[in-house]
């Protein structure tokens, strides 16, 4: 069985020493030309988190081996929930009947953000939940880097709750219970200038938090501009399938609470759409043919519909049959295009890996992020690659040229720059250093070996840091392992 890499996230304590995984990458002739794409995270999490508001079993199927998996079971058993995982098959069952606790285990929630979904559920079962910080990637502005929570608090008053944040300190109230509530979603936004559309860091969040609020509420809730993506849309079908009577539109989605608990489900998740965009990147930069088998190709392919749709404008040959998705061989160079990440537009999380492909187009492009703020950690390691790119506050200017063998190590300090910059390694063919390996953990499972199949070779170690870019220092190393 090859051994999956997924390090303990990193103490403050042990970041600011410098310590951290690594692995050693180099790219190799390919072994394989068809890859299977693990289920989407972005909706697995939510639905772990609402099998809590039933006390019959739910079961999700293709739901990867991810941190977030792990995190959450451990939160659900500490709750009293039963959690089975049968880890071949990608099935987690959960039975919550015996749920019990209203605090979210502060060890696990602290590792990744998904465990901030079981506030309303908790809150919803207990009249009560209390947290400390919810953790991931460190981009938001939440309390010393963690994730925000005073949307979630809004939300949730807006159902009767009485909340109290503090620091990364989480409380809420709402001993009759949550009642129903009209709610306009772009409350929780700002307007995108290039379109006055909604968009923004707490949207998404604000959605979900929503839907599982009402789910158990009583009466009618109204949740008005809803964030348009699958992970909002298809959370309020699985709660649908659980009993739960709603009505989606695409500009409004209505909940009947059930003032009870909702009933059992079998959600059957998505390819994750951020996993197929990584692989479709992936196949460009290493110059490989490549099929990507997905599950539910109807959701990959509505849900990706921005992304699909600058792809064929850069020049990113795609067929689609039935299940499976062919990357063909790009004609080079790729055009340039200007690209906007958005709510209503391309994932911000593809963000980084459209950099990496407007790389090679023939002439400037530009991309913008109106989501998260200053999401460009990425421009630095390709910089030191011989990217020539400019951040201009939320614009990033990429001037088309090849990248090179980086001077010493990269550094990758969220999920998506740490991928963007393996591709950029890989691409480069030559062997790199890259550290923040453990933040890949939280979004592709069993990466190494689809890696592999196209040819990476991949070390995994841990050894005290550099600096980012800088020398390698002390390669004292506490551990290494070919995967």
């Amino acid at each position: 069985m090859e051994p999956q890499l997924t390090p303990a996230p990193l103490t403050e304590d042990r970041a600011a020493a410098g310590h951290g995984p690594y692995w050693d990458v180099e790219a190799g002739p390919p072994l394989s030309g068809e890859l299977r794409m693990s289920g989407f995270k972005h909706l697995m999490v939510p639905c772990m988190a609402a099998a809590c508001l039933s006390e019959e079993p739910w079961e999700l199927r293709d739901a990867p081996d991810l941190t977030d998996r792990q995190a959450l079971a451990g939160m659900l058993r500490a709750l009293g929930a039963r959690v089975d995982i049968d880890g071949a098959g990608e099935r987690v069952r959960i039975d919550a009947a015996t749920l019990s606790g209203h605090q979210v285990p502060a060890g696990w929630s602290a590792q990744v953000h998904g465990g901030a979904y079981l506030l309303p559920v908790l809150l919803a079962r207990h009249g009560r939940v209390e947290s400390g910080a919810h953790g991931g990637c460190r981009i938001g502005g939440g309390h010393r880097g963690g994730r925000p929570m005073e949307h979630i608090a809004r939300v949730l008053e807006r159902f009767g709750a009485t909340c109290v944040t503090d620091g990364g300190a989480f409380t809420a109230t709402a001993p009759r219970g949550l009642r129903g509530a009209v709610i306009d979603l772009a409350d929780f936004s700002t307007p995108d200038p290039h379109s006055g559309l909604p968009t923004g860091p707490h949207y998404s969040g604000a959605t979900k938090t929503a839907l599982l609020a009402a789910a158990t509420a009583r009466g009618r809730t109204v949740l008005r501009h809803p964030y348009p993506k699958p992970d909002a849309q298809e959370l309020a079908r699985v709660l649908a399938r659980a009993g739960v009577a709603v009505d989606v539109t695409p500009d409004t989605i209505e909940i009947q609470g059930t003032d009870g608990p909702v009933g059992g489900a079998t959600v059957a998740l998505p390819s994750d759409l951020l996993e197929v965009v990584t692989f479709v990147t992936a196949s460009v930069l290493l110059g490989q043919e490549l099929t990507l088998r997905l599950t539910r190709p109807e959701v990959v392919r509505e849900g990706l519909a921005p992304e699909l749709f600058h792809l064929r404008r850069i020049g990113v040959p795609l067929d689609w049959d039935g299940e499976l998705l062919r990357v063909r061989a790009p004609v080079r160079p790729l055009a340039a295009e200007r690209v906007v990440a958005a709510s209503h537009l391309v994932y911000s999380d593809a963000q980084p890996l459209f950099a990496l492909l407007l790389l090679a187009a023939s002439a400037p492009s530009t991309l913008v992020e109106t989501v998260w703020s200053g999401r460009f950690g990425y421009v630095d390691g390709l910089r030191s690659m011989g990217a020539r790119m400019s951040v201009h506050g939320q614009e990033l200017r990429i001037a088309p040229g090849a990248l090179r063998p980086a001077p010493g190590p990269l550094r990758g300090n969220d999920l998506r720059a740490a991928a963007a910059l393996l591709l950029a390694a890989l691409a480069v063919g030559t062997p790199h250093r890259l550290y923040g390996v453990e933040h890949l953990a939280r979004g592709y499972a069993g990466l190494p070996g689809k890696l592999r199949s196209l040819g990476a070779r991949i070390t995994a170690g841990t050894a005290p840091a550099p600096d980012a870019h800088g020398p390698a220092g002390s390669q004292d190393k506490e551990e290494m392992h070919d995967v």
